[in-house]
């Protein structure tokens, strides 16, 4: 996984693609701030590198799996993505944000990242356990992100049960070992190349209940399998949500993506 991509997926979800949303905000600025925490493979184990990104935004809908419900759509698809950054302005959280796993604190520092500052670790990254707690402080300014603190669970390890290409005609099911609560679900985007394209450029989108089964239509599923050039990716997705000072939300969101980075 790279620290510094712009829009993970997860994040992806308040200018495009989402897991679910929360009520928008009015046309009126407010302090939005977002906390993403994905897995990668480090070695037998696990470690991650978590991004902050703090703004002053209208009308952004706030990324939740609380209460998820299973659907699917047909979208374009693209590899390159528009940065948060690039259409809303940054605003100051403070000099670091205090970040504790298991054993461990570390800090996050500001760092300009194309059009967008993003508080990022400035060494390795971190090790810990998928599932377990993370506890955060963000400092804050008054002139810019309120203080919030905050602990959260972390996405637990994804297993999926190996799966082939459907048949033309049927659907797919999948299975996975099912969530600990209500606070995460599946994030799932099959993605191919659309009208015999050998470049990826469509992508079938579905947000499923993180119960341990979900299944995607025939209707989806047929230009996938029928694509030459096809990948997909399918993602546990855990948030905590927090209404901070001046209107505004907080938004951590932790992931566990399989393949795994």
């Amino acid at each position: 996984m790279n620290s510094r991509r712009l829009v993970p997926l997860a994040l992806a979800a308040v200018v495009g693609v989402s897991v679910a949303c929360l009520e928008s905000t009015r046309a009126k600025s407010v302090p939005f701030g977002f906390l993403t925490l994905g897995a990668q493979q480090a070695g037998a184990g696990y470690a991650t590198a978590p991004v902050g990104s703090f703004f002053n935004a209208g009308g952004l809908g706030v990324p939740s799996t609380a209460a998820p419900w299973d659907s699917c759509r047909q979208e374009n698809y693209s590899r390159s993505t528009v940065g948060l950054g690039d259409v809303y302005p940054s605003i100051n959280a403070g000099s670091a944000i205090e970040v504790r796993l298991t054993g461990r604190t570390d800090s996050l520092f500001p760092i300009a990242v194309g059009n967008a500052v993003q508080y990022l670790l400035k060494g390795a990254a971190l090790p810990y356990v998928p599932g377990d707690t993370v506890s955060v402080v963000i400092p804050g300014t008054s002139d810019g992100y309120p203080a919030v603190s905050f602990k959260a669970k972390t996405a637990e390890v994804l297993t999926l049960t190996p799966f082939v290409a459907p048949a033309a005609g049927s659907g797919l099911d999948l299975r996975w070992n099912a969530g600990q609560d209500l606070n995460g679900a599946i994030a799932v985007s099959f993605r191919y190349g659309a009208l015999s394209a050998d470049t990826l450029n469509a992508q079938i989108y579905c947000q499923l209940k993180d119960d341990g089964a979900g299944s995607i239509p025939a209707r989806y599923m047929d230009a996938w399998t029928q694509a030459t050039v096809k990948s997909w990716t399918i993602s546990r997705v855990r948030t905590y949500v927090a209404p901070v000072a001046r209107g505004g939300y907080f938004d951590f969101i932790s992931t566990f993506d399989l393949p795994t980075p």
